[in-house]
Parts: C-alpha cells; sequence; structure tokens
C-alpha cells in the first residue's frame, strides 16, 4: 500500500547520501537483496524491518513513508468520497463491469468496488454516493 512512497524514500535517502544498496542495507542491518526489493516497490516490509530502515537512515516512520506532518497521515483515515469512475477503452457501452472506480486521492482505478482502502495510496474511501458518480474522460 506505502510501497511506492517508502520507496521513493529510500531512494532519495541512497541518493542525497550517495549510498550503495548494500551499504545502505548494511546500515540498516537487513540483506542487500531484500532491501533492493523493498526499494523497487517489489516487496512490502514488515513492521520490524520498517524499524530496521528508519534506525538505519535515523528518520521517524512519518518520513520514510512521505509524511510532511501527523496532520497528513491521520487524512489518509479519513475517507473521501468515491465521486468518479472509467470506462475500459475496449468495452462494450452495454457491460456492466466496465466501470472501475476511481481513487479520490490518487486518481488510480481501484480494483474492486466497496473495497474499504485503495490498494495504490491506501486513501479510506467511501462509497455512500457512488451511485451518483460521474464518468471521467478518456486520457
Amino acid at each position: 500500500m506505502f510501497s511506492r512512497n517508502l520507496s521513493t524514500s529510500v531512494l532519495g535517502i541512497c541518493g542525497s547520501r550517495d549510498l550503495s544498496y548494500e551499504t545502505a542495507s548494511e546500515l540498516c542491518g537487513i540483506s542487500s537483496r531484500y532491501f533492493g526489493s523493498i526499494a523497487r516497490e517489489k516487496t512490502v516490509p514488515s513492521v520490524n524491518t520498517l524499524e530496521k530502515l528508519c534506525i538505519g537512515f535515523k528518520k521517524s516512520p512519518n518520513d520514510l513513508l512521505g509524511y510532511a506532518s501527523a496532520d497528513e497521515e491521520l487524512s489518509y483515515r479519513v475517507a473521501m468520497q468515491v465521486e468518479h469512475y472509467r470506462r475500459h477503452p475496449s468495452a462494450d457501452a452495454s457491460a456492466p463491469c466496465a466501470a472501475f472506480p476511481v481513487c479520490p486521492r490518487c486518481q488510480h482505478s481501484i480494483e474492486r468496488a466497496h473495497q474499504a482502502f485503495c490498494g495504490c495510496c491506501g486513501q479510506k474511501l467511501d462509497w455512500d454516493f457512488f451511485r451518483y458518480a460521474t464518468r471521467l474522460p478518456e486520457k
């Protein structure tokens, strides 16, 4: 869920401090292969691994996960209305499953209607008025 923010943060720290994956992984006390998979968004680390990254980089969890402040972190917990959907470009207009809800925060298509959180950015979702949703124009 937050692997994109974590990956961006880890890559930024390595770039700003001129650290290789091997050196950074040694600082954090994890294997370089596992560190690389976190940096490439291939895996989501456990809480224990996140703690090791925080200690190794001397950063808070908010800093590593890309939150500027506690208020921004809490904003993900406040549900946002799902107000838009996209139609699959190759779908027949009469096909009922061709509409994909769109996350109000990150604008990515939501995998399943009525899921509690966006799978991409972690935003809490409110589906109460989705029946009134409008279609987004095609890109």
